[in-house]
């Protein structure tokens, strides 16, 4: 004898002709001995007899297009986050290292040591970032340049000869992390390949930067820092500028 909580559990079978010829004769059976029963049935052969006469709803082009656009979106596989490629990196501690081993005088003084070791860590950060390249990276890079001159420099000579060489150490380091850059993003998109080329010039204009301020001749020059150290790193950034966010050709705006 069912019972009456399995009643209700296959009422819905029994008003669709779901249940076999056995179950439909012990489901009948229990309706005709339980007025509860019979209650529940009718009630829902009522509310099914009503929806069925019920229009069926009407779905606008716009509505069905914007449900079919969610629908996409949705089923869109998630964009992987941007990876660090180690190869700016690596080039940006290369130059710091290779220049501080190979200097014939390195300064002794703490200030100076403090003051390369914060743009070091900044040329890193900016290697770091070389997949998200922005105009925020060479922003802050230019920043970090201009503000350790203003920091660590003082009075004395523009020393136009010191400068043309640190001009192009920086040229050369530039060059350099933006080749290893370079070597990382390969296989890459085009738009991300240049990124990665201009993030990668600016770590190393800044890494160079980092280490002249411990070894060059006229670090504590305000007017030579200025002139040939931030002004290398502001070179490179606008170069970089004009690679990593250059548009593709055909490209619309947006």
């Amino acid at each position: 004898m069912l019972t009456c909580k399995q009643m209700t559990e296959m009422a819905t079978d029994r008003s669709e002709g779901h249940l076999g010829s056995a179950e439909r004769e012990r489901f009948d059976r229990h309706l005709g001995g339980c007025d509860g029963c019979r209650a529940y049935v009718r009630q829902l052969e009522v509310t099914t007899q009503a929806l069925r006469r019920l229009p069926e709803p009407e779905i606008s082009a716009a509505l069905n297009d914007a449900l079919m656009a969610q629908l996409a979106v949705a089923r869109a596989p998630a964009r992987a986050p941007a990876r660090v490629s180690p190869w700016p990196v690596l080039g940006s501690v290369v130059v710091v290292g290779l220049l501080l081993a190979f200097a014939r005088n390195r300064s002794e003084s703490p200030g100076d040591w403090m003051v390369g070791a914060a743009l070091a860590v900044a040329a890193l950060a900016v290697a770091a970032m070389a997949g998200r390249f922005a105009v925020g990276v060479v922003v802050a890079a230019v920043s970090a340049a201009v503000a350790a001159a203003l920091f660590a420099g003082g009075q004395g000579p523009l020393a136009a000869d010191h400068g043309v060489a640190c001009l192009s150490i920086e040229l050369a380091a530039a060059a350099l992390v933006g080749g290893a850059a370079w070597i990382g993003a390969r296989g890459g998109t085009p738009r991300a390949v240049r990124r990665s080329l201009a993030a990668g010039a600016v770590a190393g204009a800044l890494a160079a930067d980092a280490a002249l301020q411990i070894t060059c001749g006229a670090h504590n020059a305000m007017p030579h820092l200025l002139t040939f150290h931030a002004a290398g790193v502001l070179l490179v950034a606008a170069v970089a500028l004009l690679v990593g966010l250059k548009r593709p050709v055909g490209a619309g705006t947006t």
